[in-house]
């Protein structure tokens, strides 16, 4: 029975492989963004205030 030892290119491949499921363990323990379109996290800029019709 024959043994085949692993290539130095397959331990480059199988840290490449744990650096990514790294990252995405990392990705899944955030925190959902929020996604509600309506809510708001700035204040509107106040609007400019029109003169009047009447006193012009």
């Amino acid at each position: 029975m024959r043994v085949y030892r692993p290539l130095p290119a397959d331990h480059e491949q199988a840290e490449y492989m744990r650096q990514l499921l790294r990252e995405a363990r990392e990705l899944l323990n955030q925190s959902p963004p929020d996604t509600f379109l309506g809510r708001k996290t700035t204040k509107a800029p106040p609007k400019k205030q029109e003169p009047d019709a009447d006193t012009g």
